[in-house]
């Protein structure tokens, strides 16, 4: 009975410990390269493994226990490694665990481990396809995961390798909100797929435009955002007369996005998570017909893809019916230079701090795949 405490003290020290670790551990660094409908294409430098694979399946539970005492300083030196996060995991090969070392380590100058069953090893650098899901992970969601990922690929004519991974961002004894991957090395060549796509440009409104701007910045993909005026009845509007009402204009953002790096679809999820489009010339105290939900059309593909996004919305997402414009594009006027990178320039203002702010954070959160 006293061995049976001491088990299950133990187990319950070390759970709090990965737990406490894992709050504190530093992610593991990458660069998004593309993203196509929900998978990134990431590129990776090289990272060392400390890796255990257990003898069974039924081994495969003491895992994380076996590298987590090899990081808690039972090593030659008696060292406690930082924890990084994710932790890898190969449920295709044999059940592998391993933990990614810290940066500031070398093969030589990573500590000894005690255990012989851990294997100290360097991944080379690499490009990758990702595919994330939240909450606990077992075979059945990680198989499902797999195949929508190669779906993906190959809708898209990307090889990839067969070396899938799971990556758990949150200790694997974590079951709620917890962040997770599955993920598999691919033949992508990003210049090559950059070069044969030229900069396409789209124009959006909901709402006061610096909120727009903002929102759009730092999406990946995005090369340039311009504040302005479209849809409204006279040239070269200025603010004054825009915010008048009697011109019509909407205020709206230019963006030109390459669709080798973001396709369409994925902007105006951007764009319709990013306002409430089922409210008429009104977006929370800015209201006015300037402030309407507009989204403007340079041919009928484009008009196809948004008018596609917004049944698909209609019928999954809102409760109520969107009122957003949809209407063929015809001239853009640039606002007066204050206008532009406002956000940028005046983060502290208190429109920028209570509007614009939690706005941004709240879709870098939830879109995080699309931002840089």
């Amino acid at each position: 009975m006293v061995k049976f405490f001491a088990i299950v003290s133990s187990s319950i020290i070390l759970v709090y410990i990965s737990l406490n670790l894992f709050i504190m551990a530093e992610e593991h660094d990458y660069k998004v390269l593309k993203v196509i409908d929900d998978v990134e294409i990431r590129s990776y430098d090289k990272m060392i493994y400390a890796s255990y694979t257990p003898q069974n399946e039924r081994d495969r539970n003491s895992s994380f226990k076996m590298i987590a005492n090899y990081i808690f300083g039972g090593n030659a030196n008696n060292e406690q490694i930082p924890m990084t996060s994710p932790v890898v995991m190969k449920p295709y090969d044999n059940y592998q665990m391993a933990f990614i070392m810290p940066d500031n380590y070398t093969l030589k100058s990573l500590p000894k481990p005690n255990n012989s069953q851990i294997k100290i090893s360097q991944i080379p650098s690499s490009i990758k396809a990702v595919i994330s899901y939240s909450g606990y992970s077992n075979s059945k969601i990680e198989n499902k995961k797999k195949e929508e990922l190669i779906a993906v690929l190959t809708a898209h004519n990307i090889s990839h390798e067969n070396d899938f991974e799971v990556l758990v961002y949150n200790s694997p004894y974590k079951v709620f909100n917890r962040r997770n991957e599955v993920v598999v090395s691919v033949n992508f060549n990003n210049k090559a797929n950059y070069m044969s796509h030229k900069n396409e440009k789209l124009y959006l409104g909901g709402g006061c435009f610096w909120c727009v701007e903002a929102v759009f910045q730092d999406v990946i993909g995005v090369k340039k955002v311009v504040s302005g005026y479209s849809g409204g009845l006279i040239k070269n509007p200025t603010y004054e007369q825009v915010s008048s009402g009697r011109t019509k204009h909407a205020e709206v953002c230019e963006i030109t996005y390459n669709p080798a790096d973001i396709e369409l679809e994925q902007l105006l999820k951007i764009f319709f998570a990013s306002h409430d489009p089922t409210t008429i010339n009104k977006q929370g105290n800015d209201v006015g017909e300037h402030y309407r939900s507009i989204v403007f059309f340079s041919d009928l593909d484009q008009k196809k893809v948004i008018d596609k996004t917004i049944n698909d919305l209609n019928e999954a997402v809102f409760d109520h019916k969107i009122v957003t414009q949809v209407q063929s594009f015809n001239e853009f006027y640039m606002a007066e230079t204050y206008h532009q990178d406002y956000y940028e320039n005046n983060k502290y203002a208190p429109y920028c701090s209570y509007v614009i702010s939690p706005k941004v954070d709240k879709l870098k959160k939830e879109l995080s795949q699309f931002y840089k």
